[in-house]
C-alpha cells in the first residue's frame, strides 16, 4: 500500500489494495500504462482539473459494481482507475471528511463515464442538493442510463461544443444579474483559434470562475446591487473569493443570476449564487477571478437543478427540481 503524501482527510476508511482479490496494479509494460506515465518502473499519473486541483498516484485495475434500482447491478471487471496518494487544492473541509476521491465524468477515454459507456447508455444525471441552514447535507444521487425522470415542459437543452481537452464546453452568450443583462460583447465567451476561452460546466469545482476582465464587471454589478441595502462589506474574504458581506439577521434579498446559452437559459436563484453562512452571519459571492480565458460554471450555481448529460447526441438538458426530494 503506497504511503500517503497528502491523502484526503476522509471519514471513510482509506482503500487498502491488499484486501481486494480483484485489485491489480498496472505495470509499465501493460498497454494501459500508455494512459499514464512510467517513472522509476512505476505506472503513475498526475491529473489536474479545471479548478486547478491536482491528484497524483498510480494506475490500477479493479472490479466496479454500479447498483441500480431494485435488485439491478452492473459489474465491470478490469476497470481502469487512478489510486491517489497525493492530493492538493480540494475543498476537503466543506463536508467534514466526506470527500474520499474524484469520479471522472469527462469524455476522456479512461474516465468512469467513457469506460462504462455501453453499460450506462452514455447518459448520466445529477441533482445537487442545497445544504440546510445548519450546514448539514442530504445525499445527492448520480444516475446513469435511463434512471432519470426529467422530461417536463420546462426542460431546456443546449448542445455541447467539441474541444480537444474533453471538458463539457457550452456556448455561453451573456449573463444577467437581478434580471439585468450584462450585454457582454458577442465573442466574450467564444473559443479562440488556439483553443483558449469558451465556457465549461464542471460539477467538480465549487466556485464559478471568469477571466478577470469579465469577473470585475460582474463584481461591480453585485456591489452596486447591495449598496441599496447598506450592507457591511468584509475585507478578509477567503481566497480566491473577492466579495463578501456581513449577513443581517433578516436579510434575504439575494439577486438571481442567469446564464444565456445557445437555445437555453439557466436561471440561478439568489441563494445559490452565494455561499451563505447563517450561523456566523456572513455570505460570499461564489464567483472568483482567474487568469485563464475559459469561464467555468461550478457546482454552487448548479444546485436544485436536474442536469442530464446525453453523450449520444452531445446534449445537456436541465430543469429546476427540488433535489432534496431525489431518491436512489
Amino acid at each position: 500500500m503506497p504511503t500517503c503524501i497528502s491523502c484526503f482527510n476522509q471519514s471513510y476508511a482509506i482503500f487498502d489494495p491488499r484486501k481486494s482479490s480483484s485489485f491489480q496494479k498496472i505495470n509499465c509494460d501493460h498497454p494501459d500504462c500508455t494512459y499514464f506515465k512510467c517513472v522509476n518502473e512505476q505506472c503513475v499519473y498526475t491529473m489536474k482539473y479545471a479548478d486547478q486541483s491536482v491528484t497524483k498516484g498510480f494506475g490500477a485495475h479493479e472490479t466496479i459494481s454500479v447498483i441500480g434500482k431494485g435488485e439491478g447491478k452492473a459489474i465491470f471487471h478490469g476497470a481502469l482507475f487512478g489510486c491517489p496518494n497525493d492530493n492538493h487544492g480540494f475543498d476537503e473541509d466543506a463536508r467534514d471528511g466526506a470527500l474520499a476521491g474524484v469520479l471522472g465524468l469527462s469524455r476522456v477515454t479512461i474516465s468512469f463515464i467513457s469506460q462504462l459507456g455501453s453499460i450506462i447508455k452514455k447518459r448520466f444525471s445529477y441533482c445537487l442538493v442545497i445544504p440546510l441552514p445548519n450546514g448539514e447535507y442530504t445525499s445527492s444521487y448520480l444516475k446513469f442510463g435511463t434512471d432519470m425522470g426529467y422530461r417536463r415542459p420546462s426542460t431546456q437543452a443546449t448542445k455541447f461544443i467539441n474541444h480537444p481537452n474533453n471538458f463539457y464546453y457550452l456556448s455561453l452568450k451573456d449573463i444577467s444579474i437581478d434580471n439585468e443583462r450584462m450585454n457582454f460583447p458577442p465573442d466574450t465567451f467564444d473559443i479562440t483559434v488556439s483553443g483558449e476561452g469558451g465556457c465549461i460546466i464542471d460539477s467538480g469545482s465549487v466556485l464559478t470562475y471568469f477571466h478577470s476582465d469579465v469577473y470585475w464587471k460582474l463584481h461591480e454589478k453585485f456591489v452596486s446591487y447591495f449598496e441599496r441595502f447598506q450592507l457591511a462589506q468584509l475585507s478578509d474574504c477567503p481566497e480566491p473569493i473577492q466579495l463578501c458581506y456581513f449577513l443581517p439577521e433578516t436579510f434575504n434579498r439575494f439577486p438571481s443570476t442567469a446564464f444565456y446559452f445557445e437555445d437555453a437559459n439557466l436561471r440561478i436563484d439568489g441563494e445559490n449564487v452565494f455561499i451563505i453562512d447563517y450561523e456566523n452571519h456572513f455570505f460570499l459571492l461564489a464567483v472568483a477571478p482567474h487568469d485563464d480565458l475559459v469561464a467555468l460554471i461550478g457546482s454552487q450555481q448548479q444546485r436544485d437543478t436536474r442536469f442530464v448529460y446525453d453523450l449520444n447526441i452531445d446534449l445537456l438538458s436541465f430543469v429546476k427540481e427540488n433535489c432534496s426530494d431525489d431518491s436512489a
